[in-house]
């Protein structure tokens, strides 16, 4: 009998652990918040980059390597104007860029430039995130992946994701435009991801909390 009433247990708590919905992340409750990072393996340039401001010419190759880490790093370095905590209405909120940083410094170049925004599905995203190395990770992933910078029309896309850990299922998905702002070419783009921050902290998050909660 003891033995049955922990397996009862256990299932319960197993059961908890993977059946985390959209609503875990507008009510309280113990469900860990993790903040992933900007995933872009997946984004387009569009545009001339060669020159850039000040900033010189700068090949794919040197953005990949130097400015998709500087751009998260400068999210976790600058908290207080990337409001992650205030986006989200959580206290607490676990850093855990890893998986996302290597994916970034893996990140393809060949077909990096374009003439065109790819115009991510639900679909695309659902398939990006089923292909994420996600192992012994709990509660509630948030992330943006970064769609397109386009410095033609000045501007940035971006999809926000918030996802199960556990079963890799997509619970809230929305695509963002973001205007960049600023000097030089990290700070211009970096621009565009807290006009995002910005947005989902004033008006989406609302939007979600009354659809989901």
């Amino acid at each position: 009998m003891c033995r049955y009433f922990f397996f009862i247990v256990f299932f319960l708590l197993a059961v908890r652990g993977e059946a985390q919905t959209a609503k875990d992340l507008f009510n309280q409750s113990d469900v860990k918040i993790r903040w992933l990072g900007v995933d872009f393996s997946h984004v387009k340039l569009i545009g001339d980059f060669a020159q850039f401001f000040s900033a010189g010419e700068k090949s794919s190759l040197q953005i990949r390597d130097n400015y998709f880490s500087g751009w998260n790093k400068l999210i976790l370095s600058e908290p207080k104007k990337y409001d992650l905590h205030g986006m989200l209405r959580k206290e607490t909120i676990v850093y855990d860029i890893d998986m996302v940083t290597e994916l970034n410094s893996n990140a393809p170049v060949e077909d990096i430039e374009s003439l065109n925004t790819p115009n991510y599905t639900k679909k695309d995203i659902e398939d990006f995130i089923a292909a994420y190395n996600i192992v012994n990770k709990d509660g509630i992933g948030i992330l943006l992946i970064a769609e397109s910078l386009n410095k033609n029309f000045e501007e940035a896309y971006f999809h926000f994701v918030a996802m199960n850990l556990k079963t890799k299922e997509l619970l809230i998905h929305q695509r963002l435009r973001g205007e960049p702002f600023g000097f030089g070419l990290r700070n211009y783009w970096a621009g565009s991801i807290h006009d995002v921050i910005k947005e989902i902290k004033n008006n989406r998050y609302r939007i979600w909390r009354n659809k989901f909660k």
